[in-house]
């Protein structure tokens, strides 16, 4: 089959729906597909690339709204590649509101189905203004992909139509994530000197709000002086959370910026806890907290209502769960879990759910329309 995805960005350009759209690229490249890409450029200037043998088409543009590039480019761009390339199937990963409109209104009359990362949560002006075109759209497409039965269930978008959900997870890269040289075993063991007598307990994340670190900084303040935390990433809010961390002498949190994926292969392996405290729906599954999960690392995660992120770490087997967004209570479970207890169901969760061998048939199934 000829196969159109289209995707807010793609890599190397790094992101939760980049990730996902590089994984079904590079499975349904192996099941035998003509896989093409179009999405958005990180600069002005569109152009053509090959990124591991997938046509990549990145259009340029000026200028975001509402955290949405902007191009008009784009529209002509969409439409002369799917005149062009003939797709058996396009395949949208959304939200990516322009872009989907720009669909409608090339009305291609090809099979139309949409990856459903997330509903649209912030912007709640932009979602009034797109909802007649989302809603055109699901009833456009043919089958929707959900991460998880949870939020298809609890999406005001999706709940009137599972009849078209199929569920497929995120996906896991084991092999990367397994695959340690002896380099890579000195970082780690190097990593574990370093905070010797400490229990590490690591996040890596795009620093916004609702990534939950302002609940991290609070819960600092319960952990006694056996434990660390180590954030990874960088974002919005990086600053203020320094200056939060100086203002009130946290000795215990240290932010160890942008690192490489080595580097988080590394720590995932040398650290004991993996803190996730996200609190709203943006959260729609945590493919980093299933890279944890998968490294045997326990997880704490608050309870968001109507999110993946409950599914993803299993309350009591991969992980606990806290129930009100209370510091004092996540603290209590980041120093109640342990690898000794969590460290092999987590691991088995994820090879038996997020791995590209659990749902290669389902990704072949769905795109037998």
């Amino acid at each position: 089959m000829k196969i159109l995805q289209i995707s807010t960005y793609y890599l190397p350009n790094f992101g939760g729906i980049e990730q996902v759209a590089y994984d079904f690229s590079r499975i349904l490249k192996k099941q035998g597909n003509d896989v093409k890409v179009i999405c958005f450029n990180s600069g002005q200037e569109t152009v053509i690339d090959i990124y591991q043998g997938v046509e990549i088409i990145r259009v340029g543009y000026k200028r975001k709204l509402a955290s949405q590039a902007i191009s008009l480019r784009y529209f002509f761009e969409l439409k002369k590649t799917i005149n062009d390339f003939k797709p058996d199937v396009i395949h949208i990963h959304l939200p990516n509101p322009l872009i989907a409109t720009y669909l409608l209104f090339v009305k291609p009359k090809y099979k139309i189905t949409l990856h459903w990362h997330s509903d649209i949560i912030k912007q709640k002006k932009l979602k009034q203004l797109y909802a007649p075109f989302e809603k055109a759209l699901l009833k456009r497409a043919d089958k929707i992909i959900a991460t998880s039965r949870i939020y298809a269930e609890k999406s005001e978008s999706l709940k009137n139509r599972l009849n078209k959900v199929v569920v497929i997870p995120n996906i896991v890269e084991t092999e990367f994530l397994d695959k340690l040289t002896e380099d890579d075993k000195s970082q780690i063991e190097a990593i574990r000197n370093k905070y010797s007598g400490k229990k590490v307990i690591f996040f890596i994340g795009v620093h916004r709000e609702y990534k939950g670190l302002r609940y991290l900084m609070e819960v600092s303040q319960y952990l006694t002086d056996d434990y660390i935390i180590l954030i990874a990433g960088k974002g919005p809010l990086t600053e203020e959370l320094k200056q939060k961390i100086s203002d009130l002498n946290l000795i215990n949190v240290k932010f160890i910026g942008r690192i490489s994926d080595e580097e988080k292969k590394h720590y995932l392996w040398a650290s004991d806890v993996y803190a996730f405290p996200s609190i709203t729906k943006n959260e729609a599954f945590g493919i980093a907290l299933a890279e944890a999960l998968y490294c045997g690392l326990p997880a704490v995660t608050f309870t968001i209502e109507g999110s993946g992120v409950n599914w993803v770490n299993q309350d009591g087997r991969t992980g606990i769960e806290v129930h009100e967004f209370d510091s004092r209570k996540y603290a209590q479970a980041l120093m109640s879990v342990s690898k000794e207890k969590y460290g092999a169901n987590a691991r088995k969760w994820v090879e038996e759910n997020f791995t590209e061998n659990a749902i290669n048939n389902a990704v072949k199934e769905f795109f037998k329309i």
